[in-house]
């Protein structure tokens, strides 16, 4: 069985087994600062309104503001690298647009909100691209580890499908896998309506 890259598309766009490894490496990634949500409700992660009532200063957010919309940026690479050039453009360029349309929308809300400790806090923590080290002292806030899993659990199953892809080359497998994602998905957002009720 030939596994090259070049068989699953019917052409090869130039997708090295390495560059292949690197966008498995960028997609798992990017659920790393995904542990964000462990300092937010998973409520939160699945609801369409601006929630601007509390600033959050723990974990990754006290080394960049936007620690969710990072990840998925670096999503968005994993994907691209596993894309064609143009497919990898769009993906990535889409993403960064798409993320700071949001981006600026909720930090006009919470700076609405919270006033002068946001503009303070904004000083002190860049936007997107997190810092080396630390920018803010810890403020105390405890992670909810489960709270954050739940959250964030179709990613994890998203990047589960990337890597049973990048493992055996083979299409029905990632597509199997990303389908069991949407189930894991419907699962966690029924069992969060039922934490709000």
């Amino acid at each position: 069985m030939d596994r090259s890259a070049s068989r699953y598309h019917g052409h090869n766009h130039g997708l090295s087994r390495g560059l292949r490894r690197r966008g498995v490496v960028l997609h798992c990634g990017g659920p790393g600062p995904y542990r964000g949500t462990a300092y937010l409700n998973p409520e939160v992660m699945v609801d369409m309104q601006i929630h601007s009532s509390r600033l959050v200063a723990d974990g990754p957010y006290r080394y960049v503001r936007n620690p969710l919309y990072f990840g998925n940026i670096l999503l968005a690479i994993g994907f691209g690298l596993m894309a064609s050039r143009i497919g990898f453009a769009i993906l990535v360029l889409g993403m960064i647009a798409f993320d700071y349309r949001l981006i600026l929308r909720e930090e006009a809300g919470i700076a609405a909100s919270q006033g002068d400790s946001f503009r303070a806090y904004c000083a002190a923590v860049p936007r997107l691209l997190p810092a080396l080290r630390p920018k803010l002292p810890p403020g105390g806030g405890v992670p909810n580890w489960r709270g954050g899993l739940l959250g964030e659990a179709f990613m994890w199953v998203m990047a589960a499908a990337v890597v049973a892809f990048a493992i055996t080359l083979n299409l029905n497998v990632y597509f199997v896998v990303l389908a069991a994602s949407f189930v894991v998905y419907a699962i966690c957002l029924a069992i969060i309506r039922q934490r709000k009720k």
